[in-house]
């Protein structure tokens, strides 16, 4: 009895054993069932991810000089690399089949290379096929607006500078609706905006436009009208004397910021009409806008026309435009203040472009572009390196290299 007491652990042991084993082995059998359904679950959340998110970029690499210091397109008479160079990227998030955020980040060698958002909103459309947008947009002025850094967009090395130039405002923070009316051949495209933006401490406030477009994937014609109000305080960078340096005898200049001109809510106005036709050899771009700003802030007119010609993978084209102030007898000089407005803002010129487009291969463009500007008249050419009227037309040299990916 004794012995079979004992005995009797060990035996029950030996008889649980197997029982354990498979418990163990169901256990052992669940947690791989689990472990393979969460990493299925994974897979399909990453490539579900995956499909929702794109990106895609683009860059530019310039090389810009000129034959003398005017200033036209920024260029001087140095080798400069950075000015028309820059790099960006853009990735859309596809929230639901209706709604996505977009983001571009952009960096500019004129702006040190630093990143800014150019793009940063959320889209949604509607199921009568309204879009709208809310963020940081870009202002839809011209007929390149929405492409403005995207150089392989364009068939010129840079939008012409007598219509693109005087505005310094191309982003805004906002939004805008858009609606396609679809016919059998043709879209027609409304679109409002509003909102705000900024440059150079200024601010331009309320914000509102509308536009309108028409293509038919040949021919597009495009009118736009917009307003808003100026305010802040417009500087102007100078060089001023500090004295002599007594360890060297030489003088000492430093660089100042000076107040130029104070905007209180000044009420602007922009118009623009453009068109294009293009049948896939001939093509020919125009573009007029105007500039109205209450006060001595100066008013503008200015237009260009392309004409281009492809040639298997060469594209020659030409450019003519034009810019001129309108109210320059609001700036008559009866003292020292109204002569620095009248330098200033005072403006007209022609300009005549010659270039060449190459594709190189797919998604690379080889550019090179001559530009002369003339017919200066009484003024700076509304150059703002060349206020002193030193120069009375410039020419500027530009290769660049256009690609996106």
């Amino acid at each position: 009895m004794k012995l079979t007491l004992k005995t009797l652990p060990l035996a029950i042991s030996v008889a649980i054993l197997p029982i354990q084993a498979i418990a163990d082995d169901q256990t052992n059998n669940k947690i791989a069932q689990l472990e393979q359904q969460v990493q299925s679950l994974q897979a399909s959340q990453t490539a579900s991810l995956t499909e929702r998110i794109t990106f895609n970029g683009f860059m530019t690499g310039a090389f810009i000089t000129s034959d003398n210091n005017a200033g036209y397109a920024g260029a001087t008479t140095s080798a400069n690399f950075d000015d028309g160079s820059k790099f960006g990227l853009q990735g859309t998030f596809a929230i639901s089949d209706q709604t996505k955020a977009v983001m571009q980040l952009m960096m500019k060698g004129e702006n040190n290379w630093d990143v800014e958002a150019e793009w940063a909103y959320v889209s949604h459309t509607f199921e009568n096929g309204l879009q709208a947008r809310a963020g940081k947009l870009r202002l839809p002025l011209f007929m390149y607006s929405d492409y403005l850094d995207v150089g392989y967009a364009q068939i010129f090395v840079r939008p012409p500078e007598d219509v693109y130039g005087p505005v310094p405002f191309t982003s805004y923070t906002g939004a805008d609706v858009s609606y396609d009316i679809e016919f059998d051949d043709s879209t027609l495209t409304f679109q409002a905006y509003g909102g705000k933006s900024d440059a150079f401490g200024v601010d331009l406030k309320n914000i509102l436009g509308i536009n309108a477009t028409w293509t038919d994937e040949t021919w597009t014609l495009r009118g736009l009208y917009g307003e808003g109000s100026l305010d802040g305080t417009m500087t102007r960078q100078s060089t001023t004397s500090a004295g002599i340096d007594p360890s060297t005898g030489l003088p000492i200049y430093l660089e100042v910021t000076v107040p130029l001109l104070v905007l209180d809510e000044e009420k602007g106005q922009f118009s623009a009409i453009g068109g294009s036709y293009d049948n896939g050899s001939f093509l020919a771009i125009a573009e007029w806008t105007r500039i109205d700003v209450e006060g001595v802030f100066r008013n503008t007119d200015s237009g260009y026309l392309t004409l281009g010609y492809r040639i298997e993978t060469f594209t020659p084209y030409v450019t003519a435009s034009f810019y001129e102030t309108t109210d320059d007898d609001l700036r008559q000089i009866v003292d020292q203040t109204s002569a620095v407005y009248a330098a200033i803002f005072n403006g007209e010129r022609k300009s005549y472009s010659a270039g060449l487009r190459w594709d190189a291969i797919d998604n690379l463009a080889v550019k090179f572009d001559v530009t002369y500007s003339t017919d200066f008249g009484d003024t700076s050419g509304g150059l703002k390196s060349n206020v002193a009227q030193e120069f009375d037309d410039t020419t500027v040299y530009t290769v660049q290299f256009d690609v996106v990916f």
